[in-house]
């Protein structure tokens, strides 16, 4: 006999329905790493349990509804898009500018800049005078310090309509920074597991963006990253398509050319650019501390907006060669079509 479940959230689980859960690495859910994975709820007994079918798998499990981090109903599914799945995924993603910053325990000091080659190298210097001593002036912004800890607040402006929190700022530190998961062997969309990676705190007035939790002694991000305005782009394509900033001065909608042409963010990394003199490379090489998508993968965020909103342009592609990054975006997060 089939059950329903619902849980304390009054969420309503029933075979047919697909999930994405976590599989704990030893029996205590408290303290252990678990993995992800997916599958499709065949089951669900009175005691409380889903029976549930490993995606491409012939294995079953049974999963604690608590163990749930994605919940996707069998009548919703026909009607997901690239889209969707998006702004269900971001749309709780908080932005705000810097104001303060606090910093802990310096433990490196590099400058970095081009060679005769076109490379990129690094010098280390014991102090912060001896790299100011050291490095001209006009390439002083390339002197980066990084730090066991850092800390700080943003400003209480709101910069997208999604912000709640108004008039309040949100504190940030080091140890909760994540980037999001856009490229590698499974994307996900959401945020990476591993935390506290980047070691160069933000600059005043730079933006971040994340999720936001309520702590005892105020707001707190609780997953949070340096951003691009590429990204707030993106988002806002995705998540607030009538917001302002997508429109031209005369208030009308910019179109998806131009609107793509905002989302390359090639002029973060000039070391691919091939055109450049090796006098302007080095004049015009700068270190840029946002998020590595934006850094390493120039043109991420026009696929991604290309595979939201026209995802039969690869239609007529030969189906032999490789997957392109539009369609392994569409496999990863359409897994439950």
């Amino acid at each position: 006999m089939n059950y329903i479940l619902v849980d304390n959230n009054n969420t309503i689980y029933k075979p047919g329905d697909y999930i994405k859960f976590k599989i704990f690495l030893s029996d205590c859910s408290e303290t252990y790493k678990y993995i992800i994975s997916k599958g499709k709820i065949i089951n669900v007994t009175n005691m409380g349990l889903l029976e549930v079918k490993i995606l491409n798998d012939i294995k079953t499990l049974w999963v604690n509804s608590e163990h749930i981090v994605e919940y996707y109903p069998k009548s919703i599914i026909p009607d997901l898009s690239l889209r969707l799945i998006f702004k269900r995924l971001w749309k709780n993603l908080i932005f705000r500018e810097v104001k303060t910053v606090k910093t802990k325990y310096p433990f490196l000091i590099t400058y970095q800049y081009i060679n005769n080659f076109k490379f990129v190298r690094s010098k280390n210097f014991d102090n912060i005078n001896d790299a100011l001593y050291t490095v001209p002036l006009n390439y002083q912004s390339n002197i980066i310090i990084r730090y066991y800890d850092y800390y700080g607040f943003t400003t209480d402006k709101i910069i997208r309509n999604n912000d709640p929190y108004y008039n309040k700022e949100i504190f940030f530190s080091r140890k909760c920074y994540r980037e999001l998961n856009l490229n590698g062997e499974e994307i996900t969309g959401g945020f990476l597991s591993r935390r506290g990676l980047n070691m160069i705190p933000p600059r005043k007035k730079q933006y971040i963006c994340g999720l936001v939790g309520k702590g005892y002694q105020g707001l707190f991000y609780r997953k949070w990253f340096i951003c691009s305005k590429e990204f707030i782009t993106l988002w806002t394509m995705i998540c607030d398509p009538t917001h302002f900033s997508l429109k031209n001065s005369d208030l009308s909608l910019k179109s998806f050319p131009e609107l793509i042409n905002d989302l390359d963010t090639s002029h973060y990394n000039i070391t691919n650019n091939n055109k450049l003199s090796l006098k302007e490379m080095k004049t015009k090489y700068q270190i840029h501390n946002i998020e590595n998508t934006a850094i390493y993968f120039s043109d991420l965020y026009q696929k991604i907006a290309k595979a939201v909103y026209c995802p039969d342009d690869n239609d007529d592609r030969d189906k032999y060669m490789y997957p392109t990054y539009e369609e392994k975006l569409t496999k990863d997060l359409l897994w439950m079509k």
